[in-house]
């Protein structure tokens, strides 16, 4: 007897992640994104289900992640199944999520905030003066502005235009998801954002969605699109493995799989405040030392979702994906953002793979400090110090720089920026100096704009990146185990206070290798 077909509903809420952590007090489930994508490639490769339902409620997932689950899709339509999203309310972001399915659906209450991208960046710079903070910040490169929200009043020119481009080629992608979703072209696609935001109704009357619908009504919505079928359960096709299946596969060649999401610090990978995590740069060179070891490990993947952070671990972290690569292959795939120190330690991995919207690239320098020595004089407070060295008391925070000290910062960003970044960024993507300065100067780039430029070797996310570590390591077509180095947690790390962050201390030193963060809604 022909057993009947089936349906997988996958929920997305709180947060899309590409490593989980969860703390002892917390109660948030996290959606880890290559086990979302290799749920739902599990789900195109099963005979039996022939409909996938997207539940979308309030997630927390980039550009540049969507645009992953996006390519997911694609191979499960072209396999002859249909997909179906389910929205409670959509800002850009989850409406340009929904979009990569067949059909999308409302809730009656819900509304629709396509309204075109918006990117606003606080600025400091008088509320630091009316508190008597100085902010000695310089930079190399006339697009690095990752300082400017301390020491301006609104952006540079060269910060608005670099903003401007990445946003509108951020559009485009949104534009072009519309135009084959909804069956309109591109002046139409535009009117429909242009026109926006859009209640339920003027949602179905505009062509947005197809209809309305509240979450318990999804198995009805099934029984319509599929009759006859069943709700496949998920854990069906969860790709974790059990002791079993590891007892039996240990044998096979190996991939790693290792994440590198945060800022970049020194020390041991760790939370941050809240629930951000860092990137340590010692945890980093002895996994990859770890994997570099191991005979059976015969390639690396590299997942980076970083805007950068510490020059000196960004360098460390440089040196083990280097003589990582020396061994063996290392395929860097980007997140949402791999920019400034990001990009730094990709340029050393054989090949990169990135999606368009992510954000990389920013190849330059931020140097300085902060001087509080305004706000102790306000508040009645004196320093003195005891000093072996004529410059011994620089890094302080008590006192500005003084002309001599300004300029060893300024000699030390130029020696970093012309002997180590362009250089190593030459090297690693096989340019001359001057072919990567014409694209560094500190500028942001989208995938699409650093594929053209030659910052990435390929459109494509963490999926196509393993499948690029078989194939360099000469396994295509091979069984393979794909094995996942998990950040070490430590007892701190379960619980859920801000008193265990990164303190400027740790940045080790007056340079920084960081891009901004945009919040592009």
């Amino acid at each position: 007897m022909r057993r009947p077909p089936m349906y997988l509903v996958l929920t997305l809420k709180n947060a899309v992640v590409e490593e989980r952590s969860e703390t002892i007090f917390s109660s948030k489930s996290q959606t880890d994104l290559l086990q979302l994508l290799t749920i739902i490639d599990a789900a195109r490769r099963s005979r039996r289900i022939k409909l996938l339902i997207l539940v979308i409620r309030d997630v927390n997932i980039g550009w540049a992640q969507i645009e992953e689950v996006h390519a997911e899709l694609d191979k499960f339509h072209e396999a002859g199944k249909r997909s179906i999203a389910l929205l409670q309310q959509a800002d850009n972001r989850l409406y340009y999520l929904a979009s990569g399915t067949q059909e999308i659906y409302l809730a009656p209450s819900g509304g629709i905030d396509l309204i075109g991208l918006r990117a606003e960046i606080l600025f400091f710079k008088n509320a630091l003066d009316y508190l008597g903070v100085e902010p000695e910040l310089m930079s190399l490169g006339q697009y690095k502005s990752a300082g400017e929200i301390f020491n301006r009043e609104q952006m540079s020119e060269a910060s608005r235009v670099m903003s401007t481009s990445i946003l509108n080629d951020i559009q485009e992608r949104i534009l072009a998801k519309l135009q084959a979703g909804r069956g309109i072209d591109r002046e139409g696609a535009k009117d429909m954002i242009d026109g926006g935001p859009y209640t339920a109704r003027q949602a179905v009357e505009g062509g947005l969605v197809n209809g309305l619908l509240y979450e318990d009504q999804v198995e009805e919505l099934a029984a319509q699109k599929l009759p006859r079928g069943k709700s496949c359960p998920v854990h069906d096709l969860d790709p974790r493995e059990g002791w079993f299946k590891r007892l039996v596969t240990w044998r096979r060649p190996q991939i790693a799989y290792l994440v590198a999401e945060g800022l970049i610090m020194a020390g041991e990978s760790r939370r941050g405040r809240g629930t951000r995590p860092l990137i340590g740069a010692d945890s980093m060179v002895e996994a990859l030392k770890a994997a570099r070891e191991n005979k059976r490990i015969r390639a690396v993947v590299l997942r980076l979702n970083s805007p950068g952070g510490s020059a000196l671990a960004s360098d460390l972290i440089w040196r083990a994906v280097k003589l990582t690569g020396e061994k063996k292959p290392v395929i860097v795939s980007f997140s949402n953002v791999a920019a400034s120190g990001g990009y730094y330690i990709a340029a050393a991995g054989r090949r990169i793979l990135s999606m368009p919207a992510a954000l990389t690239g920013s190849i330059g320098v931020i140097g300085g400090k902060f001087s509080v020595q305004k706000l102790l004089n306000r508040l009645g407070i004196t320093v003195d110090s005891v000093e072996t060295g004529a410059r011994s008391g620089y890094l302080s925070i008590t006192r500005p720089f003084s002309e001599s000290e300004q300029a060893v910062v300024r000699e030390q960003m130029r020696e970093f920026y012309e002997e180590l970044f362009l250089k190593k960024v030459a090297e690693g993507r096989r340019k001359t100096v001057e072919q990567v300065r014409e694209v560094a100067e500190g500028r942001v780039w989208t995938g699409n704009q650093a594929l053209a430029n030659g910052l990435v070797d390929e459109f494509g996310g963490v999926r196509k990146a393993i499948e690029r570590a078989r194939q360099e390591a000469g396994l295509a077509g091979r069984k393979t185990r794909l094995l996942r180095f998990a950040r070490r947690r430590r007892w701190l790390d379960l619980l859920p206070l801000p008193l265990f962050g990164a303190s400027s201390l740790e940045l080790q030193g007056p340079l920084f290798l960081m891009t901004e963060e945009w919040d592009i809604r």
